[in-house]
């Protein structure tokens, strides 16, 4: 288990000429997940807040119908933010066990560029487009497979 110390996103920013994974760069995107996790925490508050608010007992139809539809988006809004927390969760239990930075299928880096927009990335873009290309065959009419 790694011990990662927290260092000020203000202050430091992974360098390529360092080594990978090192613990600042450990600790740096430990405070970015940390940090998207509260953003996150607060957007589902403000979920739960509006959910709660919109009056679905409209007389007219036309306003329970968009009460409906704003219920249905915050609802979504909320599971999307539950999603991504889990997924930050997992990022940070994989600084955690040492295997934070590298690809879940191929075990090469995932790079920093890509975990700096992507802080709970579990792929490479090498292993992600390889992914995504197998996917897309499984979808393929059967007469594009024989052509």
């Amino acid at each position: 288990m790694t011990q990662v110390s927290q260092v000020s996103s203000n202050k430091y920013s992974p360098l390529d000429n360092e080594p990978y994974m090192s613990d600042g760069q450990l600790a740096y995107f430990k405070g970015q997940l940390m940090q998207r996790k509260d953003e996150l925490r607060n957007r589902i508050s403000k979920s739960i807040k509006k959910i709660k608010t919109l009056e679905a007992a409209q007389a007219d139809i036309l306003d329970r119908i968009n009460s409906y539809i704003d219920l249905e988006l915050e609802v979504k809004s909320f599971k999307r933010h539950s999603d991504m927390i889990e997924q930050v969760d997992r990022a940070l239990a994989r600084i955690d066990d040492g295997s934070f930075g590298y690809c879940e299928l191929t075990g090469d880096k995932i790079g920093l560029r890509r975990l700096e927009a992507i802080p709970f990335a579990t792929m490479s873009i090498k292993a992600l487009e390889a992914f995504e290309a197998d996917q897309k065959k499984m979808f393929l009419p059967r007469q594009a497979l024989y052509s």
